[in-house]
């Protein structure tokens, strides 16, 4: 079981202040917007749902996730659901890690005609 207790603030207006204390998701691409990672549970071969929220007043066209187990070189057997749930947040259902190890989370972000790929090691006991 693995817990990353959050908080986020979400301003109204123009601009998007984000101040997470979830998980900061890395990327190789340089001045990347930043994301971060926010979950509240996960048990070993049980569904659950993460938060994914995109700072710096960036719109995003398109996200996809994704997770894979690098040492047994497969993926998730379930497709996760990606929802929009405005300001910058989405929320991610359908996850599902059904086996104890490292699982690398993937996340691609579409910001208009640039795609930025993120990710963010979980180990799971």
């Amino acid at each position: 079981m693995i817990r990353w207790a959050f908080w986020f603030l979400v301003s109204s207006g123009a601009a998007v202040a984000c101040e997470a204390t979830g998980q900061r998701m890395g990327s190789e691409t340089q001045n990347a917007p930043k994301v971060h990672v926010t979950v509240d549970e996960i048990q070993l071969a049980q569904p659950f749902s993460i938060l994914i929220t995109v700072c710096d007043n960036t719109d995003v066209s398109e996200m996809r996730v994704d997770a894979l187990m690098p040492a047994h070189q497969h993926g998730l057997n379930y497709t996760p659901k990606v929802t929009a749930l405005g300001d910058g947040v989405f929320r991610v259902d359908n996850m599902l890690f059904h086996m104890p190890g490292l699982w690398e989370l993937q996340v691609d972000v579409g910001f208009g005609d640039r795609s930025v790929s993120y990710t963010s090691n979980i180990m799971l006991k």
